[in-house]
């Protein structure tokens, strides 16, 4: 592996070898050539996460779209991914009761639908947009599976929603080849712009609180909780920012989290690890953020649980704060919330 090179875990390279494979393509060439598992078709499209050099993910997507003479192989893929490709967080994210959910789930369980990848979402001057990155180096999945992403993510909002993005962006060079028809229709508009920091794309924010398509809230919470579970029995990573989460966790029960005290405990410096945050594309109170509203949901499902009790097990002096946080969060306030769910 040179030192420009990572290790990347997703399904991107086994759906794209099942695909080319369902074109009639012979893969086994390409299995041999970047030594992936012999048995890499033996599992049903999606349902394996595989650990390669990064490197290896746009090559092989590269290989097979000249192979297939796709331009787009990464819409093609799209068109085809099969229903439950990315298991029981895709079915969370179809079934939550607004689209807000839905976002919020892709970044909360991140590391079991693209653990080598980040998703972000925020509000903006009335846009919701959605990020998509490979920290280490934007970009290095290629732009074949960047165009997959986004197809593929923004299938399922339009289905969710009925309403299509105002701009989608990429992190990639406009390609030489291209067919703009065809990418606008896969991306489902023609406002399209590559050089970006991110990958992502701008829904109107209206939207985020509407009721979806298929929304179904007892399924929801059946769901969520297999989720939960899923991401609890992930194997501890290197990972920067999953170690954040966990000391977070365990300082939450003494108190405030301090940035300096957790920084200690990942054996560098509060400054370093502001800087190593920052290169990740977050910061170490958005990671808080997270943590805490992950949690909050959680807790306050428990009816044993009052709001005060809910605000100090995460790490807040008074009621006051907890209830702005919540409402920051999910835009009403936990009584509210807690009502509703």
């Amino acid at each position: 592996m040179s030192r420009s090179d990572f290790d990347f875990e997703s399904r991107l390279v086994p759906l794209v070898l099942a695909y080319a494979h369902h074109k009639g393509m012979p893969v086994e060439p390409l299995i041999v050539k970047y030594k992936l598992p012999a048995d890499v078709l033996a599992h049903a499209p999606g349902r394996l996460h595989l650990t390669t050099p990064v490197s290896v993910v746009p090559a092989i997507a590269d290989e097979i779209a000249a192979a297939l003479k796709d331009p787009h192989l990464g819409l093609s893929l799209s068109d085809w991914l099969p229903r439950g490709s990315y298991g029981v967080a895709e079915f969370l994210t179809r079934v939550g009761p607004t689209l807000r959910h839905s976002f919020e789930n892709f970044t909360r369980f991140n590391a079991i639908v693209a653990p080598s990848q980040s998703f972000r979402f925020e509000e903006v001057e009335g846009e919701a947009r959605f990020h998509n990155i490979v920290p280490q180096r934007p970009g290095a999945a290629g732009r074949h599976f960047e165009e997959f992403s986004a197809a593929a993510v923004l299938k399922t909002v339009v289905s969710l929603g009925g309403e299509k993005p105002t701009h989608v962006w990429f992190v990639h060079a406009r390609p030489s080849e291209i067919d703009l028809a065809r990418l606008s229709e896969g991306v489902f508009t023609p406002r399209i712009t590559w050089d970006e920091p991110t990958n992502g794309f701008a829904l109107d924010a209206s939207l985020l609180d509407k009721p979806v398509n298929g929304g179904d809230v007892a399924l929801y919470s059946f769901l969520e909780e297999h989720a939960v579970a899923a991401l609890a029995t992930r194997p501890r990573s290197d990972d920067l920012i999953d170690k954040l989460r966990h000391q977070i966790r365990e300082a939450l029960k003494r108190g405030e989290p301090n940035v300096e005290r957790l920084a200690t405990r990942l054996n560098m410096s509060g400054r370093t690890l502001q800087r190593r945050l920052s290169d990740l594309k977050t910061s170490f109170q958005e990671v808080l953020d997270v943590v805490r509203f992950d949690l909050a949901r959680a807790y306050l499902k428990d009816v044993r649980l009052d709001v005060s009790q809910v605000a100090y097990l995460l790490g807040y002096s008074e009621l006051r704060a907890f209830d702005r946080a919540f409402r920051r969060w999910a835009s009403k306030s936990p009584t509210e919330w807690r009502s509703e769910s």
